[in-house]
Protein backbone atom coordinates (compact mmCIF):
# COMPACT_ATOMS: atom_id res chain seq x y z
CA UNK A 1 0.00 0.00 0.00
CA UNK A 2 2.83 2.34 0.84
CA UNK A 3 4.47 1.34 -2.37
CA UNK A 4 0.96 2.65 -4.40
CA UNK A 5 0.82 5.92 -2.00
CA UNK A 6 4.79 6.74 -2.94
CA UNK A 7 3.91 6.36 -6.78
CA UNK A 8 1.44 8.37 -6.73
CA UNK A 9 3.06 11.35 -4.86
CA UNK A 10 5.65 10.90 -7.62
CA UNK A 11 3.37 11.43 -10.02
CA UNK A 12 1.43 14.15 -9.02
CA UNK A 13 5.11 15.91 -7.89
CA UNK A 14 6.54 14.99 -11.74
CA UNK A 15 2.83 16.92 -13.06
CA UNK A 16 3.80 20.05 -11.43
CA UNK A 17 6.97 20.18 -12.49
CA UNK A 18 6.22 19.38 -16.22
CA UNK A 19 2.80 20.69 -16.93
CA UNK A 20 2.21 24.08 -15.11
CA UNK A 21 -0.84 25.49 -16.92
CA UNK A 22 -1.39 29.38 -16.19
CA UNK A 23 -3.92 31.76 -17.15
CA UNK A 24 -3.19 35.83 -17.27
CA UNK A 25 -4.54 39.06 -18.91
CA UNK A 26 -6.30 42.16 -18.03
CA UNK A 27 -9.95 43.14 -17.58
CA UNK A 28 -10.77 46.40 -18.24
CA UNK A 29 -14.64 48.96 -18.46
CA UNK A 30 -15.85 48.63 -22.34
CA UNK A 31 -16.69 51.37 -22.16
CA UNK A 32 -13.99 53.50 -21.06
CA UNK A 33 -11.01 51.05 -20.58
CA UNK A 34 -10.45 51.86 -17.16
CA UNK A 35 -8.71 48.71 -15.42
CA UNK A 36 -11.06 46.51 -13.64
CA UNK A 37 -10.63 44.26 -9.93
CA UNK A 38 -12.91 41.96 -11.03
CA UNK A 39 -13.42 38.07 -9.63
CA UNK A 40 -11.71 35.08 -12.04
CA UNK A 41 -13.22 32.20 -11.09
CA UNK A 42 -12.98 28.49 -12.53
CA UNK A 43 -15.86 26.62 -11.25
CA UNK A 44 -15.17 22.85 -12.32
CA UNK A 45 -11.79 23.25 -9.90
CA UNK A 46 -12.95 25.70 -7.46
CA UNK A 47 -10.09 27.96 -7.73
CA UNK A 48 -9.88 31.36 -8.32
CA UNK A 49 -8.17 34.97 -8.13
CA UNK A 50 -8.90 38.66 -7.75
CA UNK A 51 -7.64 41.10 -10.20
CA UNK A 52 -5.43 44.03 -9.06
CA UNK A 53 -5.64 47.86 -8.85
CA UNK A 54 -4.37 47.85 -12.62
CA UNK A 55 -6.87 44.84 -14.07
CA UNK A 56 -3.99 42.43 -13.67
CA UNK A 57 -4.60 38.96 -13.12
CA UNK A 58 -2.62 35.59 -12.88
CA UNK A 59 -3.87 31.81 -12.09
CA UNK A 60 -1.49 28.99 -12.53
CA UNK A 61 -1.03 25.67 -11.78
CA UNK A 62 -4.02 24.55 -13.93
CA UNK A 63 -4.30 21.42 -14.73
CA UNK A 64 -4.96 19.84 -18.89
CA UNK A 65 -8.18 20.27 -19.95
CA UNK A 66 -11.00 22.69 -20.84
CA UNK A 67 -12.76 24.68 -18.79
CA UNK A 68 -14.97 27.68 -18.29
CA UNK A 69 -13.77 31.00 -17.07
CA UNK A 70 -16.12 33.16 -15.16
CA UNK A 71 -15.41 36.73 -14.64
CA UNK A 72 -17.23 39.10 -12.74
CA UNK A 73 -18.16 42.46 -10.74
CA UNK A 74 -20.41 44.11 -9.44
CA UNK A 75 -22.64 46.14 -11.42
CA UNK A 76 -20.87 44.59 -14.80
CA UNK A 77 -22.35 42.05 -16.69
CA UNK A 78 -21.04 38.27 -16.02
CA UNK A 79 -18.77 37.07 -18.78
CA UNK A 80 -17.48 33.41 -19.34
CA UNK A 81 -15.68 31.85 -21.72
CA UNK A 82 -14.45 28.16 -22.10
CA UNK A 83 -10.88 28.03 -22.45
CA UNK A 84 -8.55 24.64 -23.54
CA UNK A 85 -5.29 23.98 -21.43
CA UNK A 86 -2.49 21.67 -22.89
CA UNK A 87 0.52 20.81 -21.19
CA UNK A 88 3.05 24.20 -20.55
CA UNK A 89 0.52 26.22 -21.81
CA UNK A 90 0.14 30.10 -21.01
CA UNK A 91 -2.96 31.39 -21.92
CA UNK A 92 -3.10 34.95 -22.34
CA UNK A 93 -7.13 36.61 -22.52
CA UNK A 94 -8.18 40.77 -21.80
CA UNK A 95 -11.04 40.76 -21.27
CA UNK A 96 -13.55 43.42 -20.90
CA UNK A 97 -16.90 44.11 -19.10
CA UNK A 98 -19.46 45.84 -19.82
CA UNK A 99 -20.93 47.91 -17.21
CA UNK A 100 -24.69 47.17 -16.56
CA UNK A 101 -27.70 48.38 -13.92
CA UNK A 102 -28.14 44.04 -13.01
CA UNK A 103 -27.35 41.97 -10.59
CA UNK A 104 -24.34 39.52 -11.16
CA UNK A 105 -25.35 36.56 -12.48
CA UNK A 106 -24.55 33.62 -10.18
CA UNK A 107 -22.42 30.22 -11.53
CA UNK A 108 -25.58 26.73 -11.12
CA UNK A 109 -23.45 24.04 -9.72
CA UNK A 110 -26.43 22.05 -10.39
CA UNK A 111 -26.79 21.33 -13.64
CA UNK A 112 -23.86 19.81 -16.15
CA UNK A 113 -20.81 22.01 -17.08
CA UNK A 114 -21.35 24.48 -14.33
CA UNK A 115 -23.06 26.94 -16.13
CA UNK A 116 -24.46 30.44 -16.36
CA UNK A 117 -28.22 30.90 -15.91
CA UNK A 118 -28.28 32.59 -18.99
CA UNK A 119 -26.92 29.68 -20.58
CA UNK A 120 -29.81 26.97 -19.07
CA UNK A 121 -32.34 25.68 -20.87
CA UNK A 122 -34.01 25.21 -17.33
CA UNK A 123 -34.96 27.75 -15.02
CA UNK A 124 -32.82 27.35 -11.44
CA UNK A 125 -33.59 29.21 -8.26
CA UNK A 126 -30.72 29.93 -6.14
CA UNK A 127 -30.63 31.72 -2.81
CA UNK A 128 -26.92 32.28 -1.16
CA UNK A 129 -25.63 31.73 1.84
CA UNK A 130 -25.55 35.68 2.62
CA UNK A 131 -29.72 35.82 1.76
CA UNK A 132 -30.00 32.99 3.82
CA UNK A 133 -28.67 34.68 6.81
CA UNK A 134 -30.67 37.84 6.01
CA UNK A 135 -34.16 36.07 7.05
CA UNK A 136 -32.81 35.18 10.90
CA UNK A 137 -34.74 31.49 10.17
CA UNK A 138 -34.24 28.82 12.60
CA UNK A 139 -33.85 26.18 10.42
CA UNK A 140 -32.57 25.58 6.44
CA UNK A 141 -36.06 24.72 5.44
CA UNK A 142 -37.79 27.63 6.90
CA UNK A 143 -34.93 29.90 4.99
CA UNK A 144 -35.92 28.46 1.64
CA UNK A 145 -39.40 29.49 1.42
CA UNK A 146 -38.20 33.00 0.86
CA UNK A 147 -37.76 30.74 -3.00
CA UNK A 148 -41.11 31.65 -5.26
CA UNK A 149 -42.90 27.63 -5.59
CA UNK A 150 -41.09 26.60 -2.50
CA UNK A 151 -42.58 26.05 1.02
CA UNK A 152 -42.13 24.25 4.27
CA UNK A 153 -44.02 21.66 6.24
CA UNK A 154 -42.80 21.97 10.04
CA UNK A 155 -43.20 20.45 13.26
CA UNK A 156 -42.35 23.63 15.65
CA UNK A 157 -39.18 25.86 15.11
CA UNK A 158 -36.89 22.93 14.73
CA UNK A 159 -37.90 20.23 12.05
CA UNK A 160 -38.93 21.17 8.83
CA UNK A 161 -38.72 19.94 5.36
CA UNK A 162 -38.87 21.40 1.82
CA UNK A 163 -42.38 21.63 -0.55
CA UNK A 164 -41.68 22.16 -4.22
CA UNK A 165 -44.53 22.66 -6.03
CA UNK A 166 -47.20 21.06 -3.82
CA UNK A 167 -45.08 18.00 -3.45
CA UNK A 168 -42.60 17.11 -0.46
CA UNK A 169 -40.81 13.62 1.91
CA UNK A 170 -40.14 11.27 -0.98
CA UNK A 171 -41.11 13.06 -4.56
CA UNK A 172 -38.38 15.89 -3.59
CA UNK A 173 -34.94 14.95 -3.91
CA UNK A 174 -32.27 16.65 -1.50
CA UNK A 175 -28.14 16.72 -2.40
CA UNK A 176 -25.53 17.94 -0.28
CA UNK A 177 -21.87 17.83 -1.11
CA UNK A 178 -22.86 16.12 -4.39
CA UNK A 179 -24.46 13.40 -2.40
CA UNK A 180 -28.21 12.45 -2.31
CA UNK A 181 -29.56 12.95 1.24
CA UNK A 182 -32.68 10.72 2.41
CA UNK A 183 -33.33 11.88 5.43
CA UNK A 184 -36.29 13.88 5.25
CA UNK A 185 -38.63 11.19 3.37
CA UNK A 186 -39.30 8.97 6.10
CA UNK A 187 -42.12 10.72 8.65
CA UNK A 188 -43.39 14.02 9.98
CA UNK A 189 -40.81 14.00 12.55
CA UNK A 190 -37.74 14.01 10.33
CA UNK A 191 -36.57 17.14 8.98
CA UNK A 192 -33.52 17.72 6.30
CA UNK A 193 -30.96 17.07 8.94
CA UNK A 194 -28.94 20.06 7.05
CA UNK A 195 -27.35 22.96 9.02
CA UNK A 196 -27.39 26.02 7.22
CA UNK A 197 -23.67 27.24 8.16
CA UNK A 198 -21.24 26.15 5.95
CA UNK A 199 -23.13 26.12 2.66
CA UNK A 200 -22.45 28.27 -0.24
CA UNK A 201 -25.66 28.31 -1.67
CA UNK A 202 -28.98 26.29 -1.99
CA UNK A 203 -29.94 25.74 -5.52
CA UNK A 204 -33.44 24.46 -6.42
CA UNK A 205 -34.75 22.73 -9.80
CA UNK A 206 -38.42 22.65 -10.44
CA UNK A 207 -40.63 21.28 -13.45
CA UNK A 208 -40.28 18.78 -15.71
CA UNK A 209 -35.61 19.27 -15.67
CA UNK A 210 -36.34 17.99 -12.42
CA UNK A 211 -36.74 14.91 -13.80
CA UNK A 212 -32.99 14.54 -15.15
CA UNK A 213 -32.64 13.31 -11.78
CA UNK A 214 -35.07 10.45 -11.39
CA UNK A 215 -38.61 9.94 -11.29
CA UNK A 216 -38.50 10.20 -7.55
CA UNK A 217 -37.69 14.24 -8.26
CA UNK A 218 -40.79 14.69 -9.75
CA UNK A 219 -41.53 17.54 -7.05
CA UNK A 220 -37.98 19.02 -7.49
CA UNK A 221 -34.26 18.76 -6.49
CA UNK A 222 -33.08 20.85 -3.86
CA UNK A 223 -28.93 21.36 -4.00
CA UNK A 224 -26.77 22.53 -1.58
CA UNK A 225 -23.39 23.46 -1.94
CA UNK A 226 -20.82 23.49 0.27
CA UNK A 227 -18.64 26.49 1.50
CA UNK A 228 -16.19 27.00 -1.18
CA UNK A 229 -12.24 26.45 -0.12
CA UNK A 230 -10.23 30.17 -0.06
CA UNK A 231 -8.53 31.38 -3.12
CA UNK A 232 -4.85 30.12 -3.69
CA UNK A 233 -2.28 31.27 -0.99
CA UNK A 234 -5.21 32.97 0.94
CA UNK A 235 -6.31 32.46 4.62
CA UNK A 236 -9.51 33.92 5.61
CA UNK A 237 -11.82 33.97 9.39
CA UNK A 238 -15.46 33.96 9.15
CA UNK A 239 -18.34 34.21 11.60
CA UNK A 240 -21.53 34.65 12.39
CA UNK A 241 -24.35 35.44 15.17
CA UNK A 242 -28.25 35.77 15.17
CA UNK A 243 -30.20 36.01 18.15
CA UNK A 244 -34.26 35.44 17.76
CA UNK A 245 -36.52 37.06 20.32
CA UNK A 246 -39.25 35.17 20.12
CA UNK A 247 -37.67 31.53 21.18
CA UNK A 248 -34.72 33.33 23.00
CA UNK A 249 -32.51 31.35 20.77
CA UNK A 250 -29.33 31.80 18.72
CA UNK A 251 -27.49 30.63 15.95
CA UNK A 252 -23.80 30.94 15.96
CA UNK A 253 -20.76 29.89 13.81
CA UNK A 254 -17.07 30.62 13.04
CA UNK A 255 -15.07 29.05 10.11
CA UNK A 256 -11.48 29.38 9.31
CA UNK A 257 -9.93 28.41 6.09
CA UNK A 258 -6.75 28.71 3.78
CA UNK A 259 -5.47 27.71 0.42
CA UNK A 260 -1.76 27.25 -0.98
CA UNK A 261 -1.17 26.46 -4.73
CA UNK A 262 -2.06 23.13 -4.13
CA UNK A 263 -3.33 22.18 -1.15
CA UNK A 264 -6.63 23.97 0.59
CA UNK A 265 -8.49 23.21 3.86
CA UNK A 266 -11.41 25.01 5.58
CA UNK A 267 -12.70 24.02 8.77
CA UNK A 268 -16.45 25.73 10.91
CA UNK A 269 -18.15 25.06 13.53
CA UNK A 270 -21.83 25.99 14.50
CA UNK A 271 -24.20 26.02 17.63
CA UNK A 272 -27.98 26.58 17.44
CA UNK A 273 -30.00 26.65 20.41
CA UNK A 274 -33.55 27.42 20.50
CA UNK A 275 -36.60 27.59 23.25
CA UNK A 276 -39.77 26.96 22.69
CA UNK A 277 -41.87 29.30 20.40
CA UNK A 278 -44.44 31.86 22.02
CA UNK A 279 -47.67 32.69 20.39
CA UNK A 280 -49.81 35.70 21.55
CA UNK A 281 -49.99 34.27 24.85
CA UNK A 282 -48.15 31.04 25.56
CA UNK A 283 -45.28 29.16 24.95
CA UNK A 284 -45.86 25.57 22.56
CA UNK A 285 -44.38 23.22 24.70
CA UNK A 286 -41.52 20.96 23.58
CA UNK A 287 -40.54 22.82 20.21
CA UNK A 288 -37.21 23.68 21.94
CA UNK A 289 -34.01 22.07 20.04
CA UNK A 290 -30.00 22.18 20.12
CA UNK A 291 -27.81 21.55 17.36
CA UNK A 292 -24.42 21.35 17.06
CA UNK A 293 -22.65 20.99 13.37
CA UNK A 294 -19.25 20.65 12.10
CA UNK A 295 -17.86 20.85 8.58
CA UNK A 296 -14.23 20.09 7.33
CA UNK A 297 -12.93 19.54 4.14
CA UNK A 298 -9.48 19.13 2.66
CA UNK A 299 -8.12 19.03 -0.92
CA UNK A 300 -5.20 19.07 -3.13
CA UNK A 301 -4.88 20.71 -6.97
CA UNK A 302 -2.10 19.33 -9.30
CA UNK A 303 -1.73 19.88 -12.65
CA UNK A 304 -2.92 16.48 -13.75
CA UNK A 305 -4.75 14.84 -10.82
CA UNK A 306 -7.05 17.09 -7.92
CA UNK A 307 -8.87 15.42 -4.67
CA UNK A 308 -10.98 17.31 -2.07
CA UNK A 309 -12.52 15.28 0.79
CA UNK A 310 -15.28 16.78 3.25
CA UNK A 311 -16.60 15.80 6.20
CA UNK A 312 -20.06 16.96 7.87
CA UNK A 313 -21.20 16.38 11.51
CA UNK A 314 -24.86 17.44 12.45
CA UNK A 315 -25.59 16.47 16.14
CA UNK A 316 -29.52 17.10 16.80
CA UNK A 317 -31.93 17.23 19.72
CA UNK A 318 -35.30 18.06 18.76
CA UNK A 319 -38.58 18.30 21.08
CA UNK A 320 -41.55 16.93 19.49
CA UNK A 321 -44.75 18.54 20.90
CA UNK A 322 -47.76 17.46 21.52
CA UNK A 323 -49.81 19.02 24.20
CA UNK A 324 -49.11 22.24 26.31
CA UNK A 325 -47.95 22.31 29.32
CA UNK A 326 -44.67 23.37 31.27
CA UNK A 327 -44.23 27.11 30.38
CA UNK A 328 -40.28 27.82 30.58
CA UNK A 329 -36.93 28.85 28.57
CA UNK A 330 -35.16 25.73 29.29
CA UNK A 331 -33.58 25.04 25.53
CA UNK A 332 -33.66 21.10 26.74
CA UNK A 333 -36.08 19.41 25.33
CA UNK A 334 -38.36 17.14 26.85
CA UNK A 335 -39.88 14.08 26.30
CA UNK A 336 -40.78 12.71 23.66
CA UNK A 337 -37.75 13.56 21.73
CA UNK A 338 -35.45 12.11 19.36
CA UNK A 339 -31.39 12.28 19.46
CA UNK A 340 -29.63 12.00 15.74
CA UNK A 341 -26.31 12.27 14.35
CA UNK A 342 -25.79 12.99 11.03
CA UNK A 343 -22.30 11.93 9.39
CA UNK A 344 -21.66 12.87 5.72
CA UNK A 345 -18.77 11.86 4.31
CA UNK A 346 -17.61 12.58 0.23
CA UNK A 347 -14.53 12.82 -1.84
CA UNK A 348 -14.38 14.06 -5.58
CA UNK A 349 -10.81 13.26 -7.52
CA UNK A 350 -10.09 14.29 -11.00
CA UNK A 351 -7.25 12.63 -12.70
Amino acid sequence: MKKYIFLLLAICSIANINAQNTLKGIITNLSDEKPLSASIYIPLLEKGTIADFDGNYEISNIPNGRYIIVYSLIGHETFSKSILFSENSVVSENITLEQVAIEMEEVIISTPFHKLQRDNVMKVERISAKKLSQFSSTNLSEGIKEIPGVNSISTGTSIGKPVIRGLSSNRVLVYTQGIRLENQQFGGEHGLGLNDSGIESVEVIKGPASLLYGSDAIGGVLYVNPEKFANPNDSKVSAGFNYLTNTEGINTNIGYKTSTDNFKFLIRGSITEHADYKTDSIRVTNTRFKEQDIKAAIGYQGTIFSTDFRYNLTASQYGIPEEIGVQELSKDPLLPSQEIDNHIFSSKSKL
